[in-house]
């Protein structure tokens, strides 16, 4: 049989094969190329300071040590109370989230939009400068006790207890419920909910049968993140417990810091980071079913907030009067008190810039061994490393998942994501042992700080990247690889542009992480380093509460522009997106 009989040339056939082939292999190779750097990234300041985790715990041994762990009454009893404390955080953030959710779902208002906006600010908040302020607010002699009693003649017992801890988790989880609940209730077809009343239905009888079912994904997803973020809490149990309270967190950077056994640390890293990303594959479950949840969203119809009629509308408005009252001294004390201390002379009373110009000079304090300023400069120059690095980590790695699909893929994306299941503390100790010995004497320098800070921040940046990229048009992409162009030149040229709004937004989340983070580099910083957030806990453990109040207001400051500028973002994505202008809604993450 030759080319006549079959009516294809075999010579041409193989060319274009090999063709294919190359085309392929060109693709793979690209791809490669482009992967490079934040695989060995990754590979260099995450694998290999988690095995120095795995390595201090006994190597092959580990699970001994761990066990040893699990085995003693006292580490057991911090281990329970873990768990309790974020069980406890994630049903207050749930109460205090759900009825905020409602009013913003189901009521049109005066400032509703820019409500709905505000519930992101917590999450740009250092934990240290929210700690600061509860203390501030809501400790003994705190504003709020200070009033109580002179009116009354006493003192509520918040802070240095579970109470203040609880108070503080609920602070920041409580407007995520909100988040996620809301999108959930926007997403219900209204229609449901009127077939229901036009069939006799009341209206307990309309939430309990239609509207709470359809709001578990969003309730559920809401909660496990929650439970994930207080479960891994650091800043604020060290600071609000007084020592008087421990989680796994806090006892890992007591063993390593304080008492120096880093077998025992590294034994309850390596349980705490095996039980969070066992409750992160569930989140993760359960954001794959609120996502879907929300592919259907109708468009509700919104009431106007308007007098009761009744004795029962009467007692509904005063309880969300109470409900708002409650969230916004929860929400709004904390910062006024920061505020209100950062200019108050603590002798005379009078107002005064004193303590920002203390911050805010070169001049040596011997207690933090440098100057604040020198702290602010510190954080500043991190934050630009952090992002320059988890930029060239992300970018790559947002491309090649939203582009490239094969085989066990989902599986390469969960690893891409586990700095978010990871404590900051453990991989903060992790480093500190990896790096403490040639070639790689990094332990104690900047630029190990700076690789944590990036590791930890490049997740946050793919999320914001992602949802970019997807939203170019592949016409785009087709004619640009059309002409000729390579997979990499289409990407730098094209796909980049175009995603600008992605790319800036992830700048801005690894900034203002960067600005806020204390838990890894309180154990990385060496002799005479700080940052903004390490000072300030320095300050606070001094008992300087001006100083301290001043370098969070200014901390606050910092990350509230990224906060600014996140949402200005936001809103050109939507506007490019829908081709109107109106609110950036970030709620589902």
């Amino acid at each position: 049989m030759n080319w006549m009989t079959t009516g294809r040339p075999v010579a041409g056939m193989r060319t274009e094969r090999q063709e294919g082939l190359f085309a392929r292999w060109r693709g793979r190779l690209a791809a490669a190329a482009l992967l490079a750097l934040p695989v060995a990234f990754l590979l260099l300041f995450l694998v290999y300071p988690l095995g120095e985790i795995w390595r201090e715990a006994g190597g092959v041994g580990a699970a001994g040590a761990v066990w040893s762990v699990v085995a003693d009454p006292y580490f057991l009893q911090v281990i329970r109370f873990t768990v309790w404390q974020a069980l406890l955080s994630t049903l207050l953030s749930v109460l205090f989230g759900f009825p905020l959710a409602y009013f913003i779902s189901n009521f049109q208002f005066p400032g509703r939009q820019l409500l709905r906006s505000l519930t992101l600010v917590p999450f740009v908040l250092p934990t240290i400068s929210v700690a600061v302020g509860f203390l501030l607010m809501f400790g003994n002699n705190g504003l709020l006790n200070r009033l109580l009693y002179d009116l009354f003649g006493f003192r509520l017992p918040i802070l240095y207890s579970l109470n203040g801890v609880l108070l503080a988790h609920a602070f920041y989880n409580a407007p995520l419920l909100v988040r996620t609940i809301s999108a959930s209730w926007e997403a219900i077809d209204p229609s449901l909910e009127e077939a229901a009343r036009s069939l006799g239905a009341g209206p307990g009888r309309v939430f309990r049968t239609i509207t709470l079912p359809a709001l578990v994904p969003g309730i559920a997803t809401g909660a496990a993140l929650a439970f994930i973020f207080s479960f891994l809490s650091f800043p604020l149990v060290l600071t609000l417990g007084g020592g008087r309270l421990a989680t796994i967190e806090v006892e890992i950077y007591t063993q390593v810091r304080l008492l120096l056994d880093y077998r025992t640390g590294a034994a309850l890293a390596l349980l705490e980071t095996v039980i969070s990303l066992l409750f992160s594959y569930g989140y993760l479950a359960l954001e794959n079913r609120f996502d879907r949840a929300l592919r259907s969203v109708r468009q509700r119809t919104l009431r106007r907030v308007g007098l009761p009629r009744t004795a029962g509308g009467w007692l509904g408005a005063g309880a969300l009067v109470l409900a708002l009252a409650l969230l916004a001294l929860l929400y709004l004390g904390p910062v006024g008190a920061l505020v209100y201390h950062s200019l108050r002379q603590p002798r005379t009373g009078e107002l005064t810039l004193e303590w920002y110009r203390y911050i805010l000079t070169p001049e040596y304090d011997a207690i933090l061994g440098d100057t604040p300023m020198t702290a602010v400069r510190n954080s500043v120059l991190v934050a630009l490393g952090a992002m320059l690095i988890s930029l060239l980590v992300a970018t790559p790695l947002a491309w090649y998942f939203t582009r490239r699909h094969s085989r066990g893929q989902s599986l390469w994306e969960s690893l891409a994501m586990s700095p978010l299941a990871i404590s900051s503390v453990a991989l903060g100790f992790g480093m500190l042992r990896a790096f403490n010995r040639p070639p790689l004497l990094l332990s104690g320098t900047v630029w190990v700080i700076i690789a944590v800070h990036a590791v930890l921040a490049y997740p946050f940046v793919i999320r914001a990247l992602r949802p970019a990229l997807a939203a170019i048009s592949r016409e785009a992409i087709e004619s640009s690889r059309t002409l000729g162009a390579s997979a990499t030149r289409t990407f730098l040229a094209i796909e980049l542009p175009l995603a600008a709004t992605g790319l800036l937004t992830g700048a801005m989340l690894s900034f203002g992480f960067s600005l806020a983070e204390m838990s890894a580099t309180v154990l990385l910083a060496g002799a005479g380093f700080s940052t903004m957030p390490v000072t300030l806990y320095h300050l606070l453990s001094a008992r300087n509460f001006g100083g301290a109040s001043a370098m969070a207001v200014v901390l606050l400051v910092a990350t509230g522009v990224c906060f600014v500028a996140l949402e200005a973002a936001g809103r050109r994505l939507l506007e490019r997106r829908t081709g109107q202008a109106g609110p950036a809604r970030w709620g589902n993450g």
